[in-house]
């Protein structure tokens, strides 16, 4: 097995320790016995919008009129022909794969509990689209708008995804682990020439604690860090051993096997 496939192996081995996500609100979970409307939507993963795994709990009323409140993380998002936004998503008490069409979520709360008001500003920020259509939002022509899509790009492409998976293989993620992986995103958004604003440091820092990696999302990040070259692969690894540390609980096997993949893969240590 070369160091390639081992890394893949190893961080998705992390992202199955996940498992499904602490909601303070677990006593509001309920799921339809059976529902066959929110099937996986059609369609390759390439023709999907990517959200990285964005976790949270929606209350939903499907094409059978089933209501339900559950936990998803969101890796993708595709529109239907009527140009309806679907959040593409694990369900977790389903433990599968399911579609959730944006005009059926009647509400969206964070797995802390609180409640995010109003839909049309959630959606906006946390996936960039408007929903819906006639919501008074930023308009998509606006400067803001096409930053903080830039924002996300590059954050992607640095592999934020792979981060956050390592920093929850213990199920949580505390202040510290946020405020590393953010400091991991201000330095690849100033390498783009892109300073973050305050504002945008606390949206940014919102939208990575809501991160909850998903095999689809982690597999496509390794990809596009491969791809990236040694220097990437380097700064990655260095900053997941400040992640993984950043909670004072180093496990001093995860630290020795990062260390490991930089070398074989950068000629570096970590260490």
């Amino acid at each position: 097995m070369n160091a390639i496939t081992s890394l893949k192996s190893f961080i998705l081995d992390r992202v199955e320790m996940i498992g499904a996500p602490f909601y303070t609100d677990a006593h509001r979970v309920s799921v339809p016995e059976d529902d066959p409307h929110d099937t996986l939507a059609s369609g390759a993963a390439e023709d999907h919008d990517p959200a990285d795994g964005q976790s949270f709990a929606i209350d939903y009323v499907d094409h059978a009129g089933n209501i339900s409140h559950r936990r998803i993380s969101v890796w993708a998002v595709q529109r239907n022909v009527e140009g309806v936004p679907i959040l593409i998503a694990k369900c977790h008490e389903r433990q599968a794969a399911r579609a959730f069409r944006v005009d059926r979520i009647t509400g969206v709360t964070d797995l802390d509990g609180a409640k995010r008001e109003p839909l049309s500003r959630f959606f906006y920020e946390t996936f960039g689209f408007i929903w819906p259509k006639d919501a008074e939002v930023v308009a998509p022509e606006e400067p803001e708008d096409q930053r903080w899509d830039r924002i996300r790009m590059v954050i992607r492409k640095a592999g934020i995804a792979l981060l956050a998976a390592l920093a929850r293989a213990d199920r949580e993620i505390g202040a510290a682990e946020v405020e590393e992986m953010v400091f991991f995103c201000e330095r690849a958004c100033a390498a783009e020439e892109i300073d973050l604003t305050g504002t945008e440091r606390e949206r940014l820092a919102a939208w990575v604690a809501r991160l909850r990696p998903t095999p689809e999302s982690v597999e496509s990040s390794l990809d596009t860090l491969f791809e990236s070259g040694t220097e990437a692969i380097a700064t990655l690894l260095k900053a997941g051993m400040r992640v993984i540390n950043a909670d004072g609980t180093l496990k001093e096997a995860e630290a020795e096997m990062l260390d490991a993949f930089c070398y074989a893969l950068t000629g570096r240590h970590v260490r």
